[in-house]
C-alpha cells in the first residue's frame, strides 16, 4: 500500500521523471553511502517487533551516523512510540500512521525526504473577520496538522507589510483558495480582490458554504460545482463564532486535499499544453522529456522546459539543473527553462533566482512570456 502510494503521488507531482527504487531490505542502509550514491531515505514502520530489533538498532545507528533522511512511523492504535521503534529513533520527529488507512500523506512526507517532491501542498484561506474569525483559526489547526503550508492574514502578515503586495504574493505561491463563504463576504473588497485574482489567474479555488448565508449572499462569480455546502448540524455554536464538528472538520479537510490534487494537476497540465503551442509557434520541434518537462529543439538551439503550477522556487533551479544534465553532451547549445502559469509577483524572489542562475544557462519566465523570451 505504502509503495503504491509513492509511485503515485511522485508521479502526479512530476517527480516520476527521475529514478525511484523501493525497497524493504534494510541491507542497503547498513553500507557507508559515497558521494556519488543516490539520494537515500530510511522510513522506519514501527511495530512491536521493530522496537525490539537489535539489526533495526544498529541500522538506525548508521543513518544517524551518516546523516541518513529518515522517517520513523508508528501506529497510535499500537501503542507509544516508544514501544514500536528502536530507541535511537525516538528523538527524532516520527509521523503517525494507522494502518491499513490512506497512505497518501504519509508518501508526501518520505518524497520530500529525499527531494522528490514538490510542497505544493499550500492553501490561502479568504475569509471576512468579522463573520468566519473562529472558524478560520479552526481549519488553519487543521490544515497545518494535516500537513498544508496555510495563509491566514491575522498570523502571516507581519505589522508595516504592503498589505495588497503581500496577499499578491501569496495567492501567486498558493495556487490554491479556501473561501470561507458567509452572509457578508461578497461584500468584502479584500475578499472580492483575492477571488478576483485566483479566477483570473485559474487557481484552485473551493467555497466552503456555511450554513447561515442565504443563497442572495453567494459569491457572485462562483460556479455551484466550487461549493462545498455546510448544514446545521456540521456546526458547534452561533455565528459568528461557530466552529465545525469533528466529522465535519474530517470531511472539509478530505473536500480540500481532493480538490486541491484535481486544481494542481489540471493547472499544470494546461500551462505545459500552452508552453508546447508557444514553442511550436517559434518553430521549435517539442517532445515531452518527463512529467512536467518538454525538449524543444530547432536546427541550432535546445530548450529544456519545466513546468511548475506556482511560482518559482530556487530548488527548481536543481530540478532543471538535473534535467539539462540528462541532455549532455551538449550537441546543440542548451538553455533550461522554469515556466510557471502567473506573472513573476515577487520580485525579491525573482531576483534571487535570477542571481542564483546567472552561470547556469537557466531562467525562469511566465508562461504567456515563454516565446519572447527563448527567442
Amino acid at each position: 500500500m505504502l509503495s503504491e502510494a509513492i509511485r503515485r503521488i511522485a508521479k502526479g507531482s512530476g517527480a516520476g521523471r527521475l529514478p525511484l527504487e523501493i525497497t524493504d531490505d534494510a541491507a542497503v542502509l547498513e553500507l557507508e553511502p559515497d558521494p556519488g550514491s543516490p539520494t537515500t531515505a530510511a522510513v522506519f514502520v514501527g511495530s512491536a517487533a521493530a522496537g525490539q530489533s537489535s539489526r533495526l538498532r544498529a541500522v538506525s545507528r548508521n543513518c544517524l551516523k551518516h546523516f541518513t533522511p529518515t522517517l520513523p512511523v508508528f501506529d497510535p492504535d499500537q501503542g507509544t512510540l516508544q514501544s514500536q521503534l528502536p530507541p535511537e529513533l525516538h528523538a527524532l520527529n516520527a509521523t503517525k500512521w494507522s494502518y491499513g488507512t490512506s497512505a497518501d500523506h504519509l508518501a508526501s512526507q518520505i518524497l520530500r525526504l529525499v527531494g522528490l517532491a514538490e510542497d505544493e501542498r499550500r492553501l490561502f484561506v479568504s475569509y471576512r473577520q468579522v463573520d468566519a474569525a473562529k472558524l478560520a483559526d479552526q481549519l488553519r489547526h487543521e490544515l497545518i496538522d494535516a500537513g498544508w503550508d496555510v495563509f491566514l492574514d491575522r498570523f502571516s502578515i507581519p505589522p508595516g507589510a504592503d498589505f495588497q503586495r503581500r496577499l499578491d504574493k501569496e495567492l501567486a505561491e498558493k495556487a490554491f483558495v479556501l473561501l470561507l463563504e458567509t452572509p457578508t463576504a461578497s461584500g468584502s473588497p479584500w475578499v472580492e480582490h483575492e477571488i478576483a485574482f485566483a479566477l483570473q489567474r485559474r487557481l484552485g479555488l473551493m467555497s466552503l458554504t456555511l450554513p447561515d448565508t442565504r443563497d442572495s449572499e453567494l459569491y457572485p462569480a462562483l460556479d455551484s460545482s466550487a461549493r462545498f455546502r455546510i448544514g446545521e448540524s456540521d456546526v458547534v455554536g452561533a455565528a459568528p463564532e461557530y466552529v465545525l464538528t469533528k466529522e465535519a472538520i474530517r470531511k472539509v479537510v478530505e473536500e480540500v486535499e481532493q480538490r486541491h490534487a484535481a486544481a494542481y494537476s489540471l493547472r499544470r497540465e494546461s500551462a505545459m499544453l500552452e508552453a508546447s503551442e508557444e514553442l511550436r509557434r517559434c518553430g521549435y520541434l517539442v517532445r515531452p522529456l518527463g512529467e512536467w518537462t518538454l525538449v524543444a529543439e530547432k536546427s541550432d538551439r535546445r530548450e529544456v522546459v519545466f513546468v511548475t503550477a506556482r511560482a518559482p522556487e530556487a530548488s527548481d533551479l536543481r530540478t532543471v539543473a538535473q534535467l539539462r544534465a540528462l541532455q549532455k553532451p551538449y550537441v546543440l547549445p542548451t538553455r533550461g527553462w522554469i515556466v510557471h502559469p502567473t506573472e513573476d509577483i515577487d520580485t525579491d524572489r525573482s531576483s534571487l533566482i535570477r542571481w542564483l542562475s546567472r552561470h547556469r544557462q537557466i531562467s525562469s519566465t511566465p508562461v504567456m512570456l515563454l516565446a519572447k523570451r527563448v527567442a
